[in-house]
C-alpha cells in the first residue's frame, strides 16, 4: 500500500511537467545516458489513451502514466549505474592480466632461488 501511495504521489508531482503539451502531441519519456544516448521508454500518449479506453478518467490516466514513467526512468538510471562500459571492462581485464603476469614472474623467480 505504501508503494502504491508513493507511485500515486510521484505521478501527481510529475503530472504538471510531463503532460503540458498532451493534446495532439505524442510524448515519449526518455533518459539521457552519460554517453549522450537516449533511451526511449514509454509512449506516454498511447498509455494514457489505453487507460482511458479501459474507463480510467483522463486525470487519473495521466497521473498513472507519469508515475509509471518516473519509476521506469529511475529504475533504468539505477540499472545503468550497475554496469561498466566495454572500454572500462577491457582496461580492467588488461590490468588484471598484467598483475597476473607479474605475479607469475615473481613466483617463478622465487622458485628459481629456493633450489
Amino acid at each position: 500500500m505504501n508503494a502504491y501511495k508513493r507511485v500515486v504521489q510521484l505521478g501527481l508531482n510529475a503530472y504538471s511537467s510531463s503532460f503540458v503539451n498532451r493534446v495532439g502531441h505524442r510524448q515519449i519519456s526518455e533518459l539521457v545516458m552519460s554517453n549522450g544516448k537516449r533511451a526511449f521508454l514509454v509512449d506516454t500518449l498511447a498509455l494514457v489513451r489505453s487507460l482511458e479506453a479501459q474507463g480510467v478518467p483522463s486525470k487519473q490516466a495521466e497521473a498513472i502514466t507519469a508515475a509509471i514513467t518516473e519509476v521506469l526512468n529511475d529504475s533504468l538510471e539505477n540499472v545503468s549505474h550497475s554496469f561498466v562500459s566495454k572500454s572500462e571492462m577491457q582496461k580492467s581485464e588488461m590490468l588484471q592480466e598484467a598483475n597476473l603476469s607479474k605475479f607469475k614472474s615473481e613466483v617463478k623467480s622465487s622458485q628459481h632461488w629456493s633450489f
